[in-house]
């Protein structure tokens, strides 16, 4: 499976709001959740782990408006990322969701 892949940008860092790509739709498949299927204001929060093994979350939400934007939050972001970094999510050989900063 391939990672999905987001390039940070000052607002996404600093709100924590991050619009998901057409990798991260792809990849959120993998941990069974289908935003086609979503919503508007439905969340799904998946266990997640930074690469140098700190314990987080990711949330997969459609935002509750008339848009209903797909869009994914990681708890922390801030303590391990920068503007410009670029977080690739992926998953461990025992389907632990990985995610790690270049």
């Amino acid at each position: 499976m391939d990672k999905a892949s987001v390039t940070l940008t000052k607002t996404m860092l600093n709100k924590a709001i991050i619009d998901a790509n057409v990798s991260v739709r792809h990849f959120a498949m993998a941990v069974y959740v289908d935003y086609d299927a979503m919503i508007s204001g439905e969340k799904h929060t998946r266990p997640a782990q930074w690469l140098d093994g700190k314990d987080t979350v990711i949330n997969f939400y459609r935002t509750n408006n008339t848009r209903a934007d797909r869009r994914i939050s990681i708890k922390g972001i801030k303590a391990h990322a920068e503007i410009g970094n670029t977080i690739l999510i992926g998953l461990s050989d025992s389907n632990t969701i990985i995610l790690e900063v270049i």
